[in-house]
Parts: structure tokens; sequence; C-alpha cells
């Protein structure tokens, strides 16, 4: 009968940390996406935009608000160029101290000819070998991160970290992470389709044709801000010139 009360009074902490997790990381997600909103609001206009057409804000707070909701995939014609101004907009922008890791193989994609060596040494941007690599990395991250957690989430001048990937086979694995992490200010944006989240569908000219996904919030419309592959590599290595 003692060991059966033990067993019960274990089985019930349990539920009771789990549950009580369950909202510490709801609570993240929910100021992750208020944090988004405030970059919406906060961001300044594109430049990429002709005079004539509708100005919109920077891609900054699409990234952190659609990231949060369990991870943002990028598909459509103007995927990549998307992919390309959010990487450049997160390490330039003065609003917020972030980190984006991504796979040589992805970076190839993003900015061919133009992902050369100078770009590796780009601050706040970590270039490696492999998805294999990046996911390591994400997982060490997400133990040295929750190792300096209080009680309160993340310590406030921790980087948000941004993973850009083409997960492939990798995908339930990258999952697990970016649900864990979210809590941590690692989020996921995603090269495809994203089951797990929110899948964002985009024209060539930065237009959102639809958003997927459960919480999926109504901007089909908006536009974010596109980046051809040689305009985003001159930005960076102005970055790492600046340094």
């Amino acid at each position: 009968m003692v060991i059966s009360a033990a067993v019960i009074a274990v089985l019930l902490l349990g539920i009771a940390f789990s549950f009580r997790r369950q909202l510490r990381m709801r609570w993240r997600r929910n100021r992750l996406a208020r944090d988004g909103d405030r970059l919406l609001r906060s961001s300044s206009p594109t430049e990429m935009l002709p005079p004539a057409e509708e100005e919109s804000a920077t891609s900054i707070g699409y990234a952190v608000a659609l990231s949060a909701l369990r991870g943002m995939g990028l598909t459509g014609p103007g995927s990549d160029s998307v992919a390309r101004a959010m990487i450049v907009e997160l390490l330039t922008s003065g609003h917020i101290s972030a980190r984006v890791l991504i796979s040589h193989d992805d970076m190839a994609r993003l900015f061919g000819d133009y992902a050369s060596e100078e770009l590796r040494h780009v601050p706040g941007l970590t270039v490696l070998n492999s998805l294999l690599d990046v996911i390591t990395e994400l997982e060490v991250e997400i133990v040295r991160r929750t190792g300096q957690r209080s009680d309160s989430g993340a310590p406030a001048d921790m980087p948000w970290l941004f993973a850009f990937l083409s997960p492939g086979a990798a995908a339930e694995r990258l999952h697990r992470i970016i649900q864990g992490g979210a809590e941590d200010l690692i989020l996921g944006v995603l090269l495809e389709e994203w089951p797990y989240g929110i899948t964002c569908t985009v024209d060539v000219n930065g237009l959102i044709a639809d958003l997927d996904g459960r919480s999926a919030p109504a901007w089909v419309g908006r536009r974010l801000s596109v980046y051809p592959r040689a305009l985003a590599a001159d930005r960076l290595k102005a970055l790492g010139a600046s340094v």
C-alpha cells in the first residue's frame, strides 16, 4: 500500500511538471507571436517595392511570428527570395539580436555562386557542412540554453536563433527540436512545406498567396521582402566588412 501511494505521488508530480511545462511553452509561443506583431508594427517599409505599389513592413516580424507557431515553411515561386530577405534582415536589423544557422547545401541553394567563403564569416551567420551538423548544433544549443534558463524564461540577452533548412527526411527530428526549442528562442524557417506548423506560400513578388496550418493568421495578401541573390550577398558582405 505504501509502494502504491509512492507510485501515485510520483505520477502526480510527473503530470504536474508536464502540465506546467506545457503552460510555460504556450505562454512562450504567445509571447513570441506578440513580439513578432510588435516588430511588424515597428519595422520600416521595405525598399524593394516600386513606389506605385503598396509598401510593406520588412520580413522580420513575419519570420518571428510565424516561426513561433511550431515552425514556418516557405513554398511558392518567391520562397527562396523571401528566405534570403529574412536572413539578411535578421542579421542586419537593430530591432533584435539574431543568429542564423544554415547548411552548406541550403546556402548554395539560396545564394548560388555568391555563397563564397567570404559569406561564411558574416557576424551571426553560421554555415555548417551538412543538415546533420545543423541538427546536432541545434540540439546542443537547446541543452546549453536550458541550463541558462530561469523561472521567468530565457535570459534577456540571449540572441534569437533561426535555422533555415530543407528538412527532407529529417522533418520529424526537426519538429521535435523546434517544438522544444521555442521556449529558448530557437525557431525554424523550413524551405519546403511544413505540416507541423505553418506553411506560407509566396509569389515571385513576396505576396502571401496562402497560409496553411493550425492557428494560421489572416495575412493572405500581405507582402514580404524579396531579395535577389546579388543584393542579398552584397548586404551580407557589407555587414562583414563593417565589423
